[in-house]
C-alpha cells in the first residue's frame, strides 16, 4: 500500500533546475534541463521515459558521481536534510568526505547494470560486509551475519555460500539481489532505484517490491523508482515525472498520469505498456499498437512449419563446487535437468522462469558457451554438441545470441560499428568495406538508432541503447535461431514495443525461429507461440500460449502470473507470499535431484506433477 502521509513539513530532498552536460568548449551536449521535483519522507517518487531521457544521470548528480563518468553540473540546485552533518546541505556542492559520508548511508542507490557495479575481483561477502562494516560499525563476524540476514530478505538460495562467491559465479537476477541487499544495509533516508527489478523475474520483483514498501512504512524511507515498467509504477508510485530528451514533460499524482496525462508522451507510453491479459482468445502474436507500427490482425502472424529447427533431448547441464585442503569438488550445481523441447522454424518459443532457474544456461548450451553434462541438441537434424569444427562454426553463424548483460556482452574499446561488423567479416557474409559499412548503419537503424552512432563506444550510451545495439549484432550474421537472452528487459516500454514489433516483423519476413528467455510474462503473451515454464533446473509446464495463460496447470505457473504487475494504480495486487525454505540447484555428490517428467494433459499441453515436484523440492531446501 502506498504511504499516503508524510513525516516532514518540507521536502526531504528538493532538486531544482538541475542541468547537466557532457563534453566541453564547442563539443558540449547538454543532456538535462531545468529539471526539478521534491521527495517528500515516505513517498515514492516515480521516473519514467526512454532510455537516454536524463534520468539516470540526474540521479548520479544527486549522489555526486556525474563526473565520473564525464558529467558536468552546469546549474541548479539538490537540497537534503542530513542527520549525518545536522544541516540541510546543497549535495551539488559537497566536498568528498561530506558525500562519503552520506553515500551508501543516509542516500543509497540501486544501479542499472550489477556486473559492472559489483567489482569482479572481491567476493560477495566482502562487498556487503564492507559497507555495513564502514557505515554501522560492525565486527566482521557480525557484518557478516547480517550479510546473511539481507541476502535471505532477498530471496538469496544459499545465502551464506553466496558469500564466497565472485559476481562472475552468479547469474544477472542473482546479481541484482546482491545490489539490492547492499543499498537496504544501512536502512537510507532516500533510496535511489535505478531499474532494481529489471534483472528479476516477477515472483522476486513482487517480494522486492514488498520489502521496500515495508522498508517505507517502517522507516519512512523515500524512494526515486526510475523504471520503463508502467505496471511497477501504478504499483508503488506516488507521484509520477515523466522525462524526456532531458526534460520534464509531465508529471503529478499517479492518479492523474494514468488518467489524465497531459502530455501526448505520456499516453505513448501508457499505450506502449504490455498488459496481460490482452491477448485473452487470440490465436497468434500480435504486434503492439505504437505509433508507426502496421497493425496485424489476430491470426495473421507468421505460422510456424511443422519440422523443428532445433529439437532439444533430455539436455542437462551441470557446474561443479569445489572445497576443502585438496580443491575436489564436493557439490554440483544442476543449472538445467533433463530439459526436451522444439522450436519448429518460424517460431517463438518463450523460455521463463525464476533467475537462476536454468533459463540462460540452457540458452547458452544451446549457444556452445557451456558445455552441456548430457543430452541432445539438434540442429536441421545434426547434433551441434558433437559437431566436427567446421559444422560447429556454420552452427555458430545461424544460432545468434542476445546477452543479458548489454555493456559486458560489447567491448569497451571497440566502436559498436566494429562490434557490429565483426560478425559480418568473420563469417564472410560481405567482404566489401563499404557494403559492410552500408549493412551497418542499416542495422543501427533497424533498431532505433542513427547510422552516426557507430563510431562512439559503448560508454557512451544508455544501457537501453546498448540493449539495440546487440540487437543489431545478433541480426548481422542473418540467422536462422536467435536466442534473446531478456533481450528487450533494459528497455523503456516505448522502445521495448518497437524492438518486439521488429522481431516479429524480421520473423514474418526470413522465417526466423526465436528462443526468447525473460521474466516478464506481458511481452511473452504478445510475441510468443509457445511457453515453457522453467523451475530449479526442470520444465514444470509447457503448451501454446493460450493454454499457459489461460489455463495453467502447474503452481508455479499460476505464482508467476499472479505476481505480473498490472498498469493501473486501482489494481489491488495478489501478492503470493514465498513462504518455507529456500530451494536450492546445489547438491552433493551422489544426491542428484530427482527428475520430474512431464505429462501430457491436453493437445500438446505437458505439465509435471505439482505434488510430485514440491516433495522433491522440499528435500532440496538450504
Amino acid at each position: 500500500m502506498r504511504s499516503q502521509t508524510n513525516t516532514k513539513d518540507g521536502a526531504l530532498l528538493a532538486v531544482s533546475d538541475l542541468a547537466i552536460s557532457f563534453g566541453h568548449a564547442d563539443n558540449c551536449s547538454e543532456v538535462v534541463r531545468g529539471l526539478s521535483f521534491d521527495l517528500y519522507a515516505g513517498q515514492t517518487l516515480g521516473i519514467v521515459g526512454e532510455s537516454g531521457s536524463g534520468k539516470s544521470v540526474s540521479s548520479l548528480a544527486i549522489l555526486g558521481l556525474a563526473r565520473y563518468i564525464g558529467a558536468t553540473i552546469t546549474n541548479g540546485h539538490a537540497k537534503f536534510d542530513s542527520d549525518i552533518l545536522g544541516r540541510t546541505v546543497d549535495l551539488l556542492s559537497l566536498g568528498d568526505d561530506q558525500l562519503l559520508a552520506i553515500r551508501g548511508n543516509e542516500i543509497a542507490m540501486i544501479f542499472q547494470e550489477p556486473m559492472t557495479s559489483l567489482n569482479p575481483v572481491f567476493t560477495i561477502g566482502s562487498q556487503i560486509t564492507e559497507m555495513i562494516r564502514l557505515h554501522k560499525g560492525f565486527t566482521s563476524l557480525a557484518a557478516m551475519d547480517e550479510a546473511v540476514r539481507l541476502l535471505d530478505m532477498v530471496r538469496m538460495p544459499n545465502a551464506r555460500d553466496v558469500l564466497g562467491n565472485y559476481p562472475h559465479q552468479l547469474s544477472g537476477g542473482m546479481r541484482q539481489r546482491v545490489m539490492i541487499a547492499m543499498a537496504l544495509s544501512c536502512q537510507p533516508k532516500v533510496l535511489i532505484a535505478d531499474e532494481p527489478t529489471t534483472a528479476l523475474d516477477v515472483t522476486i520483483q513482487a517480494q522486492i517490491l514488498s520489502i521496500l514498501r515495508d522498508l517505507q512504512a517502517e522507516f519512512g524511507t523515500a524512494v526515486i523508482f526510475i523504471t520503463h515498467d508502467m505496471g511497477v509504477v501504478a504499483d508503488m508510485a506516488d507521484d509520477v515525472l515523466v522525462m524526456r530528451d532531458g526534460e520534464k514533460v509531465d508529471g503529478g499524482s499517479v492518479e492523474k498520469i494514468f488518467s489524465d496525462p497531459t502530455a501526448s508522451y505520456t499516453r505513448e507510453l501508457l499505450n506502449a505498456a504490455p498488459r496481460i491479459g490482452s491477448m485473452t482468445g487470440k490465436t497468434a502474436p500480435e504486434k503492439f499498437d505504437v505509433p508507426g507500427a502496421v497493425r496485424t490482425p489476430s491470426g495473421s502472424g507468421n505460422t510456424p512449419e511443422g519440422t523443428p529447427l532445433v529439437e532439444v533431448r533430455d539436455l542437462s547441464t551441470y557446474y561443479d563446487i569445489r572445497s576443502g585442503l585438496l580443491n575436489r569438488v564436493t557439490h554440483r550445481v544442476y543449472a538445467a535437468e533433463s530439459v526436451s523441447f522444439q522450436i519448429a522454424r518460424g517460431e517463438t518459443l518463450a523460455l521463463v522462469g525464476e533467475s537462476g532457474s536454468g533459463k540462460s544456461t540452457v540458452g547458452k548450451t544451446l549457444q556452445q558457451l557451456v558445455k552441456s553434462a548430457s543430452g541432445q541438441v539438434l540442429f536441421e537434424g545434426q547434433d551441434i554438441l558433437r559437431a566436427d569444427a567446421a559444422q560447429a562454426q556454420r552452427f555458430r553463424q545461424q544460432i545468434q545470441y542476445i546477452f543479458q548483460d548489454p555493456y559486458g556482452s560489447l567491448n569497451p574499446r571497440k566502436r559498436v560499428g566494429n562490434s557490429i561488423s565483426e560478425p559480418i567479416t568473420t563469417h564472410r557474409i560481405l567482404t566489401d568495406a563499404k557494403a559492410v559499412e552500408h549493412r551497418v548503419h542499416e542495422l543501427l537503424e533497424h533498431v532505433g538508432l542513427t547510422s552516426s552512432m557507430a563510431a562512439r563506444f559503448p560508454h557512451e550510451f544508455s544501457g537501453g541503447q546498448r540493449q539495440r545495439i546487440c540487437i543489431a549484432r545478433a541480426l548481422a550474421c542473418n540467422p536462422s535461431l536467435i536466442i534473446a537472452d531478456e533481450a528487450v528487459s533494459a528497455l523503456d516500454v516505448s522502445v521495448q514495443a518497437h524492438i518486439v514489433n521488429l522481431l516479429m516483423d524480421l520473423q514474418a519476413e526470413h522465417g526466423l525461429s526465436y528462443l526468447f528467455i525473460t521474466h516478464d510474462m506481458a511481452v511473452v503473451e504478445r510475441i510468443s507461440h509457445r511457453v515453457a515454464v522453467m523451475y530449479m533446473g526442470q520444465l514444470v509446464e509447457l503448451g501454446t500460449r493460450e493454454q499457459i495463460f489461460e489455463t495453467p496447470q502447474h503452481s508455479y505457473t499460476r505464482r508467476l502470473l499472479s505476481a505480473v504487475p498490472v498498469p493501473d494504480p486501482g489494481h489491488v495486487p495478489i501478492y503470493i507470499p514465498m513462504t518455507g525454505d529456500i530451494p536450492s540447484v546445489i547438491h552433493e555428490i551422489g544426491n542428484p535431484p530427482k527428475r520430474v517428467p512431464m505429462t501430457e494433459t491436453v493437445n500438446g499441453h505437458l505439465v509435471a506433477d505439482d505434488a510430485v515436484f514440491r516433495s522433491h523440492i522440499e528435500q532440496s531446501t538450504i
